[in-house]
C-alpha cells in the first residue's frame, strides 16, 4: 500500500489479487471531510464479465474497508 498527496487529498494505491486476477485499487479521499473523492480498479487479465463482477464487488468492499482504517487513524 502507498499513500501519496495530490491536490492537498491523500491517493491509496494499493494491489491485491482476487479469482486469480491481480487488482489496482487507487482511490483520493479527503481528511477534512471525510469521504472517497475518485476510485478506479484495474484487473490485470480479461476475466469473464460474472468474475469481474465479483472481482469488482471484493475491490470495493477493501477500498471501503481500508478508507474507514485510514480516515479513523487505525493504521
Amino acid at each position: 500500500m502507498k499513500i501519496t498527496e495530490f491536490m492537498g487529498n491523500k491517493v491509496c494505491t494499493l494491489i491485491m489479487e482476487s479469482e486469480g486476477h491481480k487488482v489496482k485499487i487507487e482511490f483520493m479521499y479527503s481528511e477534512m471531510h471525510p469521504e472517497i473523492l475518485d476510485y478506479s480498479f484495474r484487473i490485470n487479465g480479461n476475466p469473464s464479465l460474472p468474475t469481474r463482477n465479483k472481482v469488482n464487488d471484493l475491490a470495493e468492499k477493501k477500498m471501503q474497508d481500508l478508507f474507514i482504517e485510514l480516515t479513523h487513524n487505525v493504521l
